[in-house]
């Protein structure tokens, strides 16, 4: 009998470090995206936070990220997410509280190409 249920044509075997990879990733995806759609709304209604709002919002994610990493889930989200939110907090700090964020440039997230 095979051990993990999958659908990687060997039978079912699979193993569940992919499956986990694979689910950070999206987490990740979906905390990082998540931050620059609230951004966009944001300016797109006339809001602009100050550098000081988006710092405590880093250090917060950053603090939650480091008390779960590797741990259960916090709030139905994988602890990935928390730190795709850090990521694209930190990207929108490096670029510039008023810039338009790297990615809505078409700079893909992760990549650190010339600034």
């Amino acid at each position: 009998m095979a051990a993990f249920g999958g659908s990687d044509g060997l039978g079912g075997l699979s193993d569940p470090r992919d499956d986990a990879d694979s689910r950070d990733a999206v987490a990740y995806r979906d905390g990082y995206t998540r931050v620059m759609r609230e951004m966009a709304w944001a300016r797109a209604h006339g809001f602009v936070p100050t550098e000081r709002q988006l710092v405590l919002a880093l250090t917060q994610a950053v603090k939650v990220y480091g008390t779960v990493r590797g741990g259960k889930s916090i709030g139905g989200r994988r602890p990935e997410w928390l730190r795709g939110r850090a990521d694209a907090l930190r990207a929108l700090l490096h670029n510039g509280v008023g810039a338009i964020p790297r990615d809505e440039r078409g700079d893909e997230p992760g990549n650190a190409g010339p600034a």
